[in-house]
């Protein structure tokens, strides 16, 4: 190997080093993370005490989670279930979210952030720049059983 090729390796070596370091250290995600909280049980989303859930569209509130769950029926056999904390400052004990008369729409009462129900994403003007949590759901339609956990 010559010198020339040798000095050249070293250097592409020292750059790559060194960027991964800077990409490492950088702080591009300011906002806390939501604390675990294990998640599993089953629902009945045709039942009185979900608020008429089984109907696309609708949502409701459900315990479980860090600071509960909202559970948004999506399609017809789709469900989404979103952890009702906000990304924001998961910390502060007033960030709950709590969905709004359009019902396509939660925002958080603390920071004023407002996310998008069917994917979970921070609107434009939101103090959050993180999606919401998202549990997983498997929704049997024989049996009108709605799973949820993590």
């Amino acid at each position: 190997m010559s010198y020339s090729l040798i000095r050249r390796f070293l250097i592409i070596t020292l750059f790559l080093f060194s960027s991964t370091i800077w990409v490492a250290c950088s702080d591009d995600d300011p906002e806390p993370e939501i604390p675990y909280a294990y998640v599993d049980f089953i629902i009945d989303p045709s039942s009185i005490q979900y608020n008429n859930l089984d109907i696309p569209g609708n949502y409701a509130y459900v315990n479980g989670g860090y600071r509960g769950i909202i559970i948004y029926h999506f399609t017809q056999d789709e469900y989404i279930a979103y952890e009702r904390t906000c990304t924001y400052d998961p910390q502060e004990t007033c960030s709950k979210l709590k969905v709004d008369k359009s019902g396509l729409i939660a925002v958080d009462s603390c920071c004023g952030s407002k996310f998008i129900l069917l994917d979970g994403s921070p609107m434009e003007g939101s103090k959050a720049t993180i999606v919401l949590r998202r549990y997983q759901t498997t929704y049997d339609p024989y049996y009108r059983r709605l799973h949820v956990y993590n």
